[in-house]
Protein backbone atom coordinates (compact mmCIF):
# COMPACT_ATOMS: atom_id res chain seq x y z
CA UNK A 1 0.00 0.00 0.00
CA UNK A 2 1.50 3.35 -1.06
CA UNK A 3 1.83 5.94 1.62
CA UNK A 4 1.25 9.06 -0.02
CA UNK A 5 -1.66 8.23 -1.77
CA UNK A 6 -4.84 10.87 -1.53
CA UNK A 7 -7.24 8.97 1.18
CA UNK A 8 -10.30 11.94 -0.42
CA UNK A 9 -8.61 15.08 0.99
CA UNK A 10 -9.97 15.19 4.30
CA UNK A 11 -11.52 18.87 3.81
CA UNK A 12 -14.83 19.23 5.64
CA UNK A 13 -16.59 21.06 8.11
CA UNK A 14 -15.28 20.09 11.43
CA UNK A 15 -18.33 19.26 12.73
CA UNK A 16 -19.27 16.48 10.25
CA UNK A 17 -15.85 16.22 8.79
CA UNK A 18 -16.92 14.40 5.93
CA UNK A 19 -14.44 13.51 3.19
CA UNK A 20 -14.73 14.92 -0.09
CA UNK A 21 -13.19 14.07 -3.01
CA UNK A 22 -10.33 16.67 -4.59
CA UNK A 23 -11.14 18.63 -7.99
CA UNK A 24 -8.10 20.17 -9.54
CA UNK A 25 -8.60 23.66 -10.45
CA UNK A 26 -9.12 24.56 -13.91
CA UNK A 27 -5.95 26.78 -14.54
CA UNK A 28 -6.60 30.66 -15.15
CA UNK A 29 -6.80 32.40 -18.49
CA UNK A 30 -3.93 34.46 -19.55
CA UNK A 31 -4.30 38.28 -19.26
CA UNK A 32 -4.37 39.62 -23.27
CA UNK A 33 -1.07 41.18 -23.61
CA UNK A 34 -2.27 44.51 -24.53
CA UNK A 35 -4.15 45.11 -20.86
CA UNK A 36 -2.44 46.06 -18.15
CA UNK A 37 -2.85 42.72 -15.09
CA UNK A 38 -5.11 43.92 -12.69
CA UNK A 39 -3.76 44.97 -9.05
CA UNK A 40 -5.98 43.30 -6.58
CA UNK A 41 -6.05 44.65 -2.66
CA UNK A 42 -5.22 41.95 -0.71
CA UNK A 43 -7.36 43.20 2.08
CA UNK A 44 -10.48 43.20 -0.13
CA UNK A 45 -10.34 39.33 -0.72
CA UNK A 46 -12.39 36.83 1.19
CA UNK A 47 -10.44 35.16 3.86
CA UNK A 48 -10.49 31.51 3.04
CA UNK A 49 -12.43 29.13 5.52
CA UNK A 50 -10.26 27.33 8.20
CA UNK A 51 -10.63 23.48 7.67
CA UNK A 52 -9.55 21.54 10.32
CA UNK A 53 -8.42 18.06 9.94
CA UNK A 54 -8.13 14.83 12.01
CA UNK A 55 -4.21 14.44 12.39
CA UNK A 56 -2.73 12.22 14.84
CA UNK A 57 0.36 15.08 15.76
CA UNK A 58 2.02 16.24 18.45
CA UNK A 59 2.94 18.99 16.29
CA UNK A 60 0.89 22.66 16.53
CA UNK A 61 -1.38 21.10 13.71
CA UNK A 62 -2.58 18.04 15.83
CA UNK A 63 -6.56 18.23 15.89
CA UNK A 64 -6.17 16.88 19.83
CA UNK A 65 -3.76 18.76 22.48
CA UNK A 66 -2.12 18.60 25.64
CA UNK A 67 -4.31 20.58 27.41
CA UNK A 68 -7.62 19.11 25.91
CA UNK A 69 -10.78 19.10 28.54
CA UNK A 70 -14.43 17.34 28.01
CA UNK A 71 -15.56 21.13 27.95
CA UNK A 72 -12.71 22.22 25.18
CA UNK A 73 -13.49 19.51 22.95
CA UNK A 74 -17.75 20.23 23.71
CA UNK A 75 -16.69 24.13 23.03
CA UNK A 76 -14.67 22.95 19.61
CA UNK A 77 -16.70 19.98 18.29
CA UNK A 78 -20.12 19.95 20.11
CA UNK A 79 -21.89 18.42 23.39
CA UNK A 80 -23.31 15.77 21.38
CA UNK A 81 -20.70 14.62 19.98
CA UNK A 82 -18.69 13.44 22.88
CA UNK A 83 -19.67 10.06 25.25
CA UNK A 84 -18.12 7.41 27.98
CA UNK A 85 -17.70 4.36 27.59
CA UNK A 86 -15.90 1.56 29.26
CA UNK A 87 -13.51 0.79 27.24
CA UNK A 88 -10.14 -1.94 27.41
CA UNK A 89 -6.82 -0.89 28.54
CA UNK A 90 -3.92 -3.10 28.71
CA UNK A 91 -5.14 -5.82 30.97
CA UNK A 92 -8.02 -3.67 32.81
CA UNK A 93 -10.98 -1.40 31.56
CA UNK A 94 -10.82 1.99 31.49
CA UNK A 95 -13.68 4.91 31.21
CA UNK A 96 -12.86 7.05 28.08
CA UNK A 97 -14.34 10.39 26.65
CA UNK A 98 -14.99 9.03 23.10
CA UNK A 99 -15.01 11.85 20.67
CA UNK A 100 -17.29 11.43 17.45
CA UNK A 101 -18.28 7.90 18.87
CA UNK A 102 -20.79 7.27 16.45
CA UNK A 103 -18.31 8.15 13.27
CA UNK A 104 -15.72 5.44 12.18
CA UNK A 105 -13.93 8.11 10.15
CA UNK A 106 -13.19 10.44 12.73
CA UNK A 107 -13.39 8.30 16.12
CA UNK A 108 -11.14 8.66 18.47
CA UNK A 109 -10.98 7.71 22.56
CA UNK A 110 -9.26 9.65 25.31
CA UNK A 111 -7.71 7.75 28.17
CA UNK A 112 -7.35 10.33 31.80
CA UNK A 113 -5.93 6.76 33.13
CA UNK A 114 -4.45 7.38 36.85
CA UNK A 115 -4.87 12.04 36.41
CA UNK A 116 -7.76 13.29 38.46
CA UNK A 117 -6.80 16.94 36.35
CA UNK A 118 -5.43 18.92 33.17
CA UNK A 119 -5.33 17.07 29.57
CA UNK A 120 -5.46 13.25 28.56
CA UNK A 121 -2.70 10.72 29.20
CA UNK A 122 -2.99 8.85 25.39
CA UNK A 123 -5.28 8.94 22.87
CA UNK A 124 -6.20 6.21 20.05
CA UNK A 125 -8.07 6.21 16.80
CA UNK A 126 -8.07 2.63 14.86
CA UNK A 127 -10.52 0.42 12.45
CA UNK A 128 -10.59 -0.38 9.14
CA UNK A 129 -12.30 3.28 8.38
CA UNK A 130 -10.45 5.65 10.47
CA UNK A 131 -9.37 8.48 8.71
CA UNK A 132 -6.97 9.84 10.76
CA UNK A 133 -3.71 10.64 9.66
CA UNK A 134 -0.30 10.74 11.66
CA UNK A 135 2.94 12.51 11.12
CA UNK A 136 4.61 11.64 7.47
CA UNK A 137 0.98 10.59 6.42
CA UNK A 138 0.80 7.52 7.99
CA UNK A 139 -2.73 6.01 8.42
CA UNK A 140 -4.29 2.69 9.47
CA UNK A 141 -3.24 0.16 6.96
CA UNK A 142 -0.14 1.37 6.45
CA UNK A 143 2.57 -1.23 5.35
CA UNK A 144 5.53 -1.59 7.52
CA UNK A 145 7.52 -0.23 4.97
CA UNK A 146 5.45 2.87 4.65
CA UNK A 147 6.22 3.25 8.79
CA UNK A 148 9.95 2.92 8.69
CA UNK A 149 10.12 5.93 5.48
CA UNK A 150 7.89 7.81 7.52
CA UNK A 151 10.53 7.39 10.65
CA UNK A 152 13.51 7.88 8.06
CA UNK A 153 14.77 4.29 9.11
CA UNK A 154 13.74 1.04 11.67
CA UNK A 155 12.47 0.76 14.86
CA UNK A 156 11.62 -1.78 17.53
CA UNK A 157 8.04 -3.25 18.49
CA UNK A 158 6.50 -5.85 20.40
CA UNK A 159 5.52 -8.94 19.45
CA UNK A 160 2.19 -10.30 19.00
CA UNK A 161 1.76 -12.38 22.10
CA UNK A 162 0.18 -10.87 24.64
CA UNK A 163 -2.10 -7.39 25.19
CA UNK A 164 1.26 -5.05 24.12
CA UNK A 165 1.06 -7.05 20.75
CA UNK A 166 2.45 -5.21 17.83
CA UNK A 167 3.29 -1.97 19.62
CA UNK A 168 6.05 0.26 18.86
CA UNK A 169 8.18 0.67 21.85
CA UNK A 170 10.86 2.97 20.23
CA UNK A 171 11.59 5.11 17.03
CA UNK A 172 15.41 4.70 17.36
CA UNK A 173 15.75 8.17 17.27
CA UNK A 174 14.11 8.00 13.63
CA UNK A 175 11.30 10.68 12.45
CA UNK A 176 8.66 9.94 14.13
CA UNK A 177 10.57 9.76 17.90
CA UNK A 178 9.31 12.97 20.23
CA UNK A 179 11.17 16.25 19.99
CA UNK A 180 12.68 18.56 22.35
CA UNK A 181 9.63 20.82 23.54
CA UNK A 182 6.98 18.41 22.71
CA UNK A 183 4.07 17.54 24.77
CA UNK A 184 3.85 14.20 23.35
CA UNK A 185 5.38 11.03 21.51
CA UNK A 186 3.40 9.57 18.88
CA UNK A 187 2.25 5.95 19.02
CA UNK A 188 1.16 3.67 16.82
CA UNK A 189 0.53 -0.19 16.55
CA UNK A 190 0.60 -2.83 14.15
CA UNK A 191 -1.50 -5.88 13.19
CA UNK A 192 -0.38 -9.12 11.13
CA UNK A 193 -2.04 -9.60 8.11
CA UNK A 194 -5.18 -12.57 8.02
CA UNK A 195 -3.46 -14.80 5.49
CA UNK A 196 0.10 -15.11 7.42
CA UNK A 197 1.50 -18.38 7.33
CA UNK A 198 1.52 -19.82 10.73
CA UNK A 199 5.16 -20.32 10.63
CA UNK A 200 5.48 -16.52 10.11
CA UNK A 201 2.89 -15.61 12.87
CA UNK A 202 4.72 -18.40 15.47
CA UNK A 203 8.59 -16.49 14.07
CA UNK A 204 6.80 -12.99 15.82
CA UNK A 205 4.49 -14.55 18.56
CA UNK A 206 6.48 -17.54 20.80
CA UNK A 207 7.83 -14.57 23.26
CA UNK A 208 5.20 -12.30 25.14
CA UNK A 209 8.89 -9.96 26.30
CA UNK A 210 10.42 -10.21 23.10
CA UNK A 211 10.92 -6.52 21.29
CA UNK A 212 11.93 -6.82 17.49
CA UNK A 213 13.48 -4.55 14.94
CA UNK A 214 11.21 -3.66 11.88
CA UNK A 215 13.74 -4.79 9.57
CA UNK A 216 14.51 -8.29 10.88
CA UNK A 217 13.93 -11.16 9.07
CA UNK A 218 11.16 -12.37 11.22
CA UNK A 219 9.04 -8.95 10.86
CA UNK A 220 9.95 -8.71 7.41
CA UNK A 221 8.65 -12.00 6.60
CA UNK A 222 5.13 -11.19 8.89
CA UNK A 223 5.12 -7.92 7.31
CA UNK A 224 2.52 -6.40 9.67
CA UNK A 225 0.57 -2.91 8.80
CA UNK A 226 -0.60 -0.09 10.54
CA UNK A 227 -3.46 -1.25 12.93
CA UNK A 228 -3.84 2.09 15.40
CA UNK A 229 -2.84 5.53 15.98
CA UNK A 230 -1.76 7.62 19.02
CA UNK A 231 -0.75 10.26 21.32
CA UNK A 232 1.14 9.43 24.57
CA UNK A 233 0.91 12.19 26.24
CA UNK A 234 3.55 13.27 28.88
CA UNK A 235 3.48 13.70 33.09
CA UNK A 236 4.62 17.33 33.45
CA UNK A 237 4.95 16.62 36.72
Amino acid sequence: MTLYRLRACLLAPVAALAFAACEQAAPPAETPAAEPAEVVDETEQAEAPRVLLPVMSCGTDGFIRADATRESLAATHGAENLTEEELSWVDSIETALVLFPAAPATRAELFWLDKTSGGPRHVRVGGPESQWIGPGGLFVGASLADVEAANGGPFELMGFQNHNAGEVVDWLGGALAAKPGETCEFAMTLGLPENLTAEAMKAVSNDPEKVYRSDSPEMRAANPSVDGLGLSFFDPS
